[in-house]
Formats: structure tokens, sequence, C-alpha cells
């Protein structure tokens, strides 16, 4: 299936051109960027790449499958639609959107044209979550009752466009400040593994100022059989990532790179190449994903559960803001 990244950025240079190069089920054939600089980096990287400034210039040149959208968040709605409504498949970065009415009509465009509409939760994609996530569905730990995600960082994450290097601290660009970027990736991850919906949203921010969008958030999800707790700040000591799934038959710890199993049968202590918190592009994770990304396209009904689960994330991100101190 022929693909074109729209907006080419550290993350669509460095995580998802690497990983549909080595793929044998989607290929990217085009990019569509506004800057002519990253325009030209695309083009360089590959001799039949094409580069296009506009949507709408990519249509008139290009028969495509899909498109995968890799702008900052604010900017992911017009490509959004406008992929929809030609019938591509579209696949995004998170946050996925920022605007619920904007949820409903992607969300309506994609079962009306059939086609898939997804985001980009690659963490569920990372080695040490996919090996806690089995052990978790094997029913390891017994049945999951907290959650616990703490990730720390020593600054917020600068873009590519030199023009606005800081765009996650600008609301009117990003949405929010932490809890809408480390923190999806949290959110979803909750969702994956309780499986529940979210029956009460707690939290509380620190704002560096008047305007400002959170550096720090702590939030607490209540679900029906069970609780998460995540703490996300820019402000850290050092740049880490720790989980802990509690069950009532057991635990597990993700710290970073390795991963503490306690059980009734026993304790384990595996380690992994790679951290958690190391790198910020991670083209393995997206690699892992692309299988799973073509499923949906093949078959969009299944996607549908995909959406849904962004659609929560925001959702979520929403009560918090609105419930938050």
């Amino acid at each position: 299936m022929r693909g074109v990244i729209v907006g080419f950025g550290e993350v669509a240079c460095h995580g998802h051109w690497p990983a549909y190069a080595d793929s044998q089920e989607l290929s990217i054939v085009a990019v569509v960027e506004r800057s002519a600089e990253r325009r030209a980096l695309a083009t360089s990287l590959s001799p039949g790449l094409r580069a296009y400034e506009t949507i709408n210039a990519l249509a008139a040149a290009e028969a495509v499958d899909f498109i995968d959208i890799c702008t900052p968040p604010s900017l992911h709605g017009a490509p959004m639609l406008a992929g929809l409504e030609r019938g591509w498949h579209v696949v995004c970065e998170k946050p996925f959107l920022l605007d619920a009415g904007l949820l409903t009509r992607a969300r309506a465009l994609a079962e009306a044209r059939n086609v898939a509409a997804v985001p980009v939760h690659n963490w569920k994609f990372a080695p040490i979550v996919r090996d806690a996530t089995a052990r978790l569905r094997r029913g390891d730990i017994g049945r999951l009752e907290r959650v616990a995600i703490e990730t720390e960082r020593l600054h917020d994450f600068k873009g590519a466009d030199p023009d606005r290097p800081n765009w996650r601290r600008d609301p009117a660009i990003a949405g929010g400040g932490i809890l809408m970027d480390h923190g999806w990736h949290a959110l979803y991850l909750a969702l994956h593994w309780f499986e529940q919906d979210v029956r009460q949203v707690e939290a509380s921010f620190h704002r560096p100022g008047p305007g400002a969008v959170e550096d720090e958030a702590t939030v607490r999800l209540t679900f029906d059989h069970g609780e998460a707790s995540i703490a996300l700040t820019w402000n850290g000591a050092a740049r880490r990532n720790s989980m802990q799934l509690v069950g009532d038959r057991g635990s597990m710890t993700i710290a970073d790179d390795r991963l503490l199993v306690h059980t009734t049968a026993g304790d384990e202590d595996v380690r992994y190449p790679m951290a958690l918190s190391g790198g910020s592009h991670h083209a393995d994770w997206f690699a892992a994903f692309i299988p799973q990304l073509a499923g949906y396209f093949k078959a969009p009904a299944s996607s549908r559960a995909a959406f849904d689960e962004a659609a929560a994330c925001f959702g979520i991100i929403q009560r918090a803001y609105q419930a938050g101190v």
C-alpha cells in the first residue's frame, strides 16, 4: 500500500520513515511538508521520494492509499479530514485530535468511506511493555488492581521547525502541556491494561506562569475494578520511566530497562538492551506496529476500537483539565 507522510519533523524523519523503509507491507512514496528545507531533507533520503507543499498538490499528482500525519497537534485535523474525504486511510501521531467535534466528524467520515483512522499508540509496542502486557493477559499477576506510571524528563522536547521550536509549550498548537504530550501515552496504556472505562478523574497541575501549559501533572483514574495513578514532570533530575502493575496475585515493575516480576511462582529480573526512556523516536516500536496498521487498512472495521481509544484519551484529558487544581 502506497502512503504519504504529512509533516516531516523529527518523529517522521527518525521514527516513521526508517520503519516504513524496512516494511514489506506499507511504503512511503511522498511527503507533504510546508518547509522547503524539510522537503529537501525528505527527498535526500530516497531518490524516488516526492515532496509536496500541500495536500491538494499531492492529490493532483499521486494515487495513494494512506497518509501518516506527523504534524504538531493543532495541525492534525485538516489533513485527517481531507484524507478521509478522499477515501484514504489515516494514521496519526498523538495527541490524535484536539476537538470533540472533529473526532465525531472523523469517525463518521471513516465509517462512510470504509477506511481506517487510527492513532499511533506506539508505547504498546516497546518490547518491555509487550512482555508485561503478555504476562498480564496470561494471568501471571491475577486480576489487575493498580497501575502506577511515572514519566520524568529534564525538559520538554524541541521541535524541528526553527520558527516554533517550543511548540509543546504553546497551548494553541499543543492543546495542553505534559499531560497532553507524555500523559497521552500513560492514558492509553492504563486503558489498554484495564480494558475498562474510566469512572472518575482527579488531577493536579503545576504551571510556571499565567497562561502557561502545565509542566507537571498528577492524575488519578478510577475504574470499576482498580485505579491508575500517573505522575509527569518536565522538571526532573533525570530522564526515566517507571510503571508498576499490581494484581491480586503478584506485581510487575517496569524500571526503564528492567522488568521485575513478583508472583507466587517466584521472582524474575528481565533485562532489556534499550531503556524505555532511551531516545524519543523509537523506529523499532513503530516498525512493530506496522503489521497491525496494515491489518487495519485491509479491514477498516477492525480499526474502530483504536479510534475509540484515542477518543477516550482526549476525553480523560479534558476531564482532568476541568477537575484539576
